[in-house]
């Protein structure tokens, strides 16, 4: 039987999430870990902040660090929250030209559909759900939540 679960993550959904995160660590070893995501939350949607180690990360894409941010995540320890993933890393700049095509916005598309596909095979216990507040029918059917990666962490 699928569970309703409020934002209040019992520890059964939280071990879902765990799980769709660490089967990230296979294909993408630069991710170390997550935090739920700040900002705003929706009923239909979880995001999550992806927590990537910056070297790592480098490594796998075999592009240097951006010197300047090297210093940065070194001086600031805690985790620095950007938007995409790849900005610290040194590529040329006229691979800017065409971002649809560009190796990291096309890593950081694979690491988001990489989670959210893990994700929608876990056992049903281990999944978010939630009941439509605005159906017309009643009872009001329940809905899977979606999984999603808001921002990275860099460590």
């Amino acid at each position: 039987m699928k569970e309703e679960t409020p934002k209040d993550i019992s520890p059964i959904k939280r071990k879902g999430i765990d799980m769709a995160v660490k089967g990230l660590r296979r294909p993408f070893p630069f991710v170390v870990g997550y935090d739920d995501d700040s900002t705003d939350q929706y009923e239909s949607s979880h995001y999550i902040d992806l927590i990537i180690d910056i070297n790592k990360l480098s490594e796998y894409m075999g592009v240097e660090i951006n010197p300047y941010w090297e210093k940065f995540v070194q001086d600031n320890p805690q985790h620095y929250k950007i938007y995409s993933m790849w900005s610290y890393l040194k590529f040329d700049s006229d691979m800017l030209d065409d971002i649809a095509n560009h190796p990291g916005y096309i890593l950081t598309e694979e690491v988001k559909e990489t989670l959210t596909t893990i994700y929608e095979y876990l056992p049903e216990e281990y999944k978010l759900y939630y009941k439509s507040k605005t159906s017309l029918l009643d009872p009001p059917p329940t809905y899977q939540v979606h999984l999603k990666v808001n921002g990275f962490l860099m460590t």
